[in-house]
């Protein structure tokens, strides 16, 4: 183990690593690693996260990094339990976070009442609303770029030499982070819902713009609630940002190596118009591996689905990273 040994670090996880891919990832959690609670900021928002990392690094030592984006109602302790430790066990730093409004991170805040006007900032204090569970796709791609930006300090991490990898919904996001950013080399967008335009087809556009008015007038509040719930997923999706998201429109600004992982008997979504088309668009232009994983879409997460599913992510960051 990293602790007791003198092996230089990069020569003993080289070593273990071919080892480590024939073992079932849970087993990992016996190899020692340091944790760290973390906070940063997005748009003014106090966001949540943590970072995993193999123990006793030296100064100097420096290893590629992996960026987890949880899904649609997920959070960072799931992540926290079958992901990033196993992930880091392999010679990685790993962050995970709470989106905006999620798990342990801040929401939103709605003022009850006008701000007082002032030229200076001053102090204020005010009544309101802490709205949480928000799915806005926007907010969620400022608070996945805020997080890689808060990671590419950490002293250790390889800052251009970093994977991302979502899961269901953030499978897009992550797709959108890695087509805009140079510093992330590898990504694995996992049961991802990465073309919201066909996703969401049958909402109307007139809908949309009826609601965008409503809205911007103040007959609708700011921030969906309730009244958004649908299908039995977990949030309030805001209707005006997901007709607004296009994953899609990112599929031909990718550059780097792309895994994606669909489940053959998806529920959610039409696979063959997000895996699929989007593993077509990129053959032959870049390496990519499509991966069908028997069962349905929270299958992935659990048994075979998600052992065979996860140490296909392991071997892609391993071969691309490192």
């Amino acid at each position: 183990m990293i602790k007791n040994s003198h092996t230089p670090l990069p020569t003993l996880v080289a070593s273990v690593t071919a080892f480590f891919l024939l073992m079932s990832p849970v087993s990992f959690a016996e190899f020692p690693l340091d944790h760290e609670e973390i906070t940063f900021w997005s748009d003014g928002s106090r966001l949540r996260g943590d970072v995993f990392k193999p123990q006793d690094l030296k100064p100097g030592d420096t290893l590629p990094g992996i960026i987890l984006v949880h899904g649609w109602g997920g959070n960072k302790s799931n992540l926290n339990r079958i992901y990033a430790p196993q992930f880091a066990s392999l010679g990685f730093i790993v962050m995970s976070f709470d989106m905006r409004s999620w798990g342990e991170s801040d929401g939103f805040f709605l003022a009850e009442e006008a701000l007082p006007s002032t030229k200076e900032i001053g102090e204020v204090s005010i009544t309101g609303q802490h709205v949480r569970s928000v799915v806005n796709p926007n907010k969620m791609i400022e608070d996945v770029r805020s997080a890689l930006s808060w990671f590419a300090g950490e002293p250790h991490l390889q800052a251009d030499n970093i994977g991302i990898w979502g899961t269901s919904f953030g499978g897009g996001l992550a797709l959108v982070t890695a087509a805009n950013d140079q510093r992330i080399k590898a990504l694995v967008t996992q049961i991802g819902t990465v073309n919201n335009a066909a996703n969401f087809e049958k909402l109307p556009d007139k809908l949309v713009t009826t609601l965008e008015t409503q809205r911007a007038r103040g007959e609708i509040a700011p921030y969906p609630g309730p009244e958004s719930t649908s299908g039995g997923l977990k949030g309030y999706p805001d209707l005006i940002a997901l007709k607004q998201y296009d994953p899609a429109a990112y599929w031909n600004k990718l550059t780097i190596p792309t895994l994606i992982i669909d489940a053959a008997k998806e529920e959610l979504f039409d696979p063959k118009v997000n895996g699929h088309a989007l593993h077509e668009s990129l053959k032959g232009r870049l390496p990519t591996r499509y991966l069908l994983i028997p069962g349905k879409h929270y299958d992935v997460y659990r048994g075979e689905g998600y052992d065979t599913a996860f140490k296909a992510a392991q071997a892609w960051f391993v071969k691309y990273l490192k």
